[in-house]
């Protein structure tokens, strides 16, 4: 799909198609549609369309100056579904893409059918902080060697076993990450978006249908998290992948997407569809 303009600026976006449901992918901080493309769009592009958009600051999308916020991103959704008339879609964000899903449904609730907040918290000082490793890698200079950036990123970002394993996708993501660097200033943008991000008093007022996924060992966002999120979202379901890390999605794609299209499918008790 050609780029879409949305809220002053172009944002490239992939978008499967078809007859079926349409689904609202967003990624997390420095990643675009391939972070989808790559996990669980092989599992789910049968039966649902994903829209997978590029948020501003990264992939092929335009990189405004910053600083950014996350309801501005937020707003950059909502211009892509009116870029598509689409009226009501899922909505899915893990990571930096929570936070903007969150702003999205609180903005704009009739558009969203259900939520899922993957890899992700409500922001803000309530919320369980990264772990000190993964808050360091967060602070490098992103100047640095690329290599260097990766590896010390996936020491955090990643569970130890992905690692050990080697498998196949682990060098598909070294090798997207080399070919589609994302520049520094658009990465502090996108940074400062997530740090300022705090939903913690707000949240509450999502209602609809919402499904709280995490890593089991993931140190960006730790999965107790998810108990936060749950206490502010009583009607909330959750589920952990287990021995897997902040790049669940990536690392246990088959078991993401399982968890994916098991929400996606039925209706939750005592809240409207």
């Amino acid at each position: 799909m050609p780029h879409l303009a949305t809220n002053g600026i172009n944002l490239y976006v992939e978008d499967t198609g078809g007859p079926y449901p349409p689904v609202l992918c967003i990624a997390g901080l420095g990643y675009d549609e391939w972070f989808w493309a790559q996990s669980v769009a092989p599992y789910l592009r049968d039966h649902y369309r994903l829209i997978m958009p590029a948020n501003r600051g990264a992939g092929r999308s335009d990189k405004p100056a910053g600083p950014y916020t996350t309801a501005q991103m937020a707003a950059d959704m909502l211009g892509v579904l009116d870029a598509l008339a689409l009226d009501r879609v899922i909505v899915v964000g893990h990571s930096l893409g929570g936070f903007i899903a969150q702003e999205l449904t609180l903005a704009a609730p009739e558009r969203v059918q259900k939520l899922v907040l993957a890899g992700t918290s409500f922001g803000g000082p309530q919320s369980i902080p990264p772990t000190p490793a993964a808050m360091a890698v967060l602070m490098l200079d992103r100047n640095l060697d690329p290599m260097e950036l990766i590896r010390r990123g996936l020491e955090t970002a990643v569970a130890p076993a992905f690692l050990a394993a080697k498998p196949p996708m682990l060098e598909a993501l070294i090798a997207y990450r080399l070919t589609t660097p994302v520049p520094p200033e658009a990465f502090q943008s996108q940074l400062v978006a997530g740090a300022t991000h705090d939903a913690a008093e707000r949240i509450s007022a999502i209602t609809c249908p919402t499904l709280l996924l995490a890593g089991e060992l993931d140190q960006v966002v730790p999965p107790g998290n998810v108990e936060l999120l749950k206490a502010k979202l009583p009607h909330a379901e959750t589920a952990i992948i287990p021995d897997a890390g902040h790049l669940f999605p990536i690392e246990k794609p088959q078991e993401t997407a399982a968890a994916l299209a098991s929400f996606f499918a039925r209706p939750l008790e005592g809240v409207p569809a």
